[in-house]
């Protein structure tokens, strides 16, 4: 008799891409385990909408919900091993997976489906946990059950690309790929960590492995987490390479010819599916040279996907649709206008927040949702361009310190000239960039980790002060910034690289991690779409870590190496478009038509409790904005996000609920202390 007791509920198909749950307690029985596991399972539908499985054994449950993309009739989880001892539920792509069956079977292991999730099984059959973890290229989270030894496997991919949160007692481990599947399983998990609003209001989110709950971490990316009788071990299976320019290809022209062989084949390999395909075009470098990459290894044009805006300093729907004009692409364009905004938000701002579980303040978070809303409509799959700008020097930051560490070489009998010459270039650049490279010489002298936290942070000290309660403000002088940064990160930024490549290193551990990727799998996930990277490919990862900053910026030029990987390839208006980002006109419509309703989302005491928020500092602050006085869109932002997870909180959250908290003044002046509902 196997050691599973398995379960399976009728869905459209099957699936790799899913949401994976799972609960480890000896005190229950399997009954009781399989309960609370469906429950968990069913709060994921959105990540995987083709069907769903669970399986039981003594102490130990495992779900998930699945996707289809790879062996749609052949792939259902969870996976087991031939003797039925091993199960695997996993989350993601394993894009090496057919070469490792090859082998795999050369060894004597056998295979019943298709599906790159078996071979997962095998690996860690044949090798174990850390070494099997390891061979696998791609996207995952992973969560095994050995049922000979009573062991769990969680395992997440080398960069970070799929969540996977758990809590532990010493006695059991509860996870899940989202905070709501945990609290599901136990809803006392959901004591909320008040410390962490600080680091959440310094840069917009909690940087991992904490979470806004106590007792809820992140497994860290890269990491295999081992639980065995009552004992938790985490290993880790990837070290991402230190910057070292001596590493680097020999020649120019020799990185250029390696890094087009690297994206020719991580490009192909993520366009693998069985689902139908597309990509996110926004008209920029980076999903520019995914678009040429892809339309030249499809035999039919490839759908690809952007979104604009009704501000045409912000709308780059043109310069998309030059780039899907040039390469033939089968080309779909949603404009998200200011109105739809406006009469949309508290739905919008609901669903934002139930999708992240705790409280996430990068505004472009807002697009991403309606693109990949507007993408979900006809594929399942599609790749994107993240992770470009943080190994190849995008930001305009990186231009900045390259531009201080060679000011700060000069002797001093060069500085006038310098001085001069910089004058001269400066009155051909805007005004904002003079102003920004002023700012550089002027931070250059502080030490570069303080130097770094300063660029990634949105509110400081003085801000937080004004805004937080007085219980609080002692958190904004008792938590050091360095205490969030991630030890790796930390060395990084005190050792003797390049700082064009200590900020890639940082932005890479720590902005990427924690932020553009957060974003872009919550945000595609809740419409049920797979969102593929080729730039975080670890090959490609690894290979960018070795390059001398002078490929990366180059006379003020950033991701040089990559523009003239493409030279020729990419329209010319592309390869010398200024970098804009994924943005959105928040500022005008937080001075224009959302003002209103901002303030009465945001002064509700019960949506930011007074216990946490001086709400005289709030109102100051909105009214600074919404008179131009200053340019509070950031902040406000992040307050609308973190109102809107409390609203989740409650009884009865829904859309319906958050916009009963608006609070009605009609007839009070703007700028009168508001009173409680």
């Amino acid at each position: 008799m196997p050691p599973f007791t398995t379960a399976w509920w009728p869905g459209w198909g099957a699936a790799d891409m899913c949401g994976i749950a799972g609960l480890v307690d000896p005190t229950l029985r399997e009954d009781e385990l399989t309960h609370r596991v469906a429950a968990m399972v069913a709060t994921l539908v959105h990540r995987g909408p083709d069907d769903q499985g669970l399986t039981a054994a003594r102490g130990a449950a495992i779900g998930m919900r699945r996707l289809s993309i790879i062996d749609i009739h052949g792939g259902n989880q969870p996976i087991f091993t031939e003797d039925a001892s091993i199960a695997v539920v996993q989350n993601g792509e394993i894009y090496n997976f057919a070469a490792l069956r090859t082998e795999l079977e050369a060894s004597g292991h056998r295979f019943r489906t298709r599906s790159d999730t078996e071979v997962i099984a095998h690996a860690y059959e044949e090798h174990g946990a850390v070494t099997g973890m390891a061979s696998l290229h791609g996207m995952f989270a992973i969560a095994i059950w050995d049922s000979r030894t009573h062991t769990l496997v969680l395992a997440r991919d080398r960069l970070g690309k799929k969540p996977l949160y758990f809590a532990h007692d010493g006695r059991r481990v509860v996870f899940g790929s989202e905070i709501k599947a945990l609290l599901a399983a136990d809803p006392a998990l959901g004591t909320v960590d008040d410390e962490a609003l600080v680091p959440y209001l310094r840069y917009g989110f909690v940087p991992e492995p904490r979470t806004m709950y106590r007792h809820i971490q992140v497994v860290p990316p890269g990491h295999v987490l081992t639980f065995q009788d009552g004992r938790l071990t985490v290993t880790q299976y990837w070290h991402p390479i230190p910057p070292d320019g001596d590493a680097a290809p020999k020649t120019f022209e020799s990185c250029l010819e390696e890094l087009d062989a690297l994206f020719v084949d991580a490009v192909q390999e993520r366009l693998v599916s069985e689902a139908p395909l597309g990509l996110f075009l926004s008209g920029g470098l980076d999903s520019s040279i995914v678009t040429a990459y892809a339309a030249r290894a499809s035999r039919a044009p490839v759908r690809t996907f952007t979104i604009g805006f009704d501000h045409p300093r912000w709308d780059e729907s043109k310069d998309a649709a030059r780039v899907a004009a040039h390469f033939g692409t089968d080309h779909h364009e949603l404009t998200l206008h200011e109105r739809d905004v406006e009469r949309t938000l508290p739905e919008t701002l609901f669903a934002l927040a139930g999708a992240f579980d705790q409280p996430f303040g990068d505004p472009s978070a807002l697009p991403m949702y309606h693109v990949s809303q507007l993408a979900a409509e006809h594929v399942t799959v599609i790749l994107g361009g993240d992770g470009a700008d943080e190994l190849f020097g995008g930001y305009s930051t990186y231009r900045g310190v390259a531009f201080a560490d060679w000011f700060r070489r000069l002797p001093l009998a060069a500085l006038a000239p310098a001085l001069a010459r910089l004058t001269a270039v400066t009155l051909r650049w805007k005004r904002y960039e003079l102003l920004r490279a002023a700012k550089v010489l002027d931070d250059s002298l502080l030490p570069f980790e303080d130097l770094y936290l300063r660029k990634k942070t949105i509110l400081r000290a003085p801000q937080l002060e004004r805004l937080l309660s007085a219980e609080l403000r002692p958190q904004v002088l008792g938590t050091e910034p360095p205490a969030w940064i991630p030890p790796d990160v930390a060395t990084i930024l005190r050792g003797s690289a390049s700082r064009v490549q200590r900020m890639g290193y940082g932005d890479l551990r720590f902005g990427l991690l924690n932020d553009m990727l957060v974003k872009v799998d919550r945000m595609s996930m809740a419409h049920s779409l797979e969102v593929r990277s080729p730039f975080l490919d670890h090959r490609i990862v690894e290979f960018a870590l070795r390059l001398p900053a002078a490929w990366k910026v180059r006379r003020q030029t950033t991701k040089y190496a990559l523009r003239e990987t493409v030279r020729g390839v990419l329209p010319a208006a592309t390869l010398s478009k200024p970098k804009q980002g994924f943005n959105v006109p928040l500022r005008e419509w937080l001075c224009g038509s959302l003002a209103s309703l901002t303030d009465d989302l945001l002064l509700g005491s019960d949506l930011l409790p007074r216990e946490l928020f001086d709400h005289t500092g709030v109102e100051a602050l909105l009214a600074a904005h919404r008179e131009r006085r200053a340019d509070h869109s950031d902040a406000i932002w992040l307050l609308l996000s973190y109102a809107a997870w409390r609203s989740t909180r409650t009884a009865s959250p829904s859309p319906d609920h958050l916009r009963s908290r608006r609070l009605v003044r009609a007839g009070s002046s703007r700028g009168t202390t508001p009173t409680d509902d």
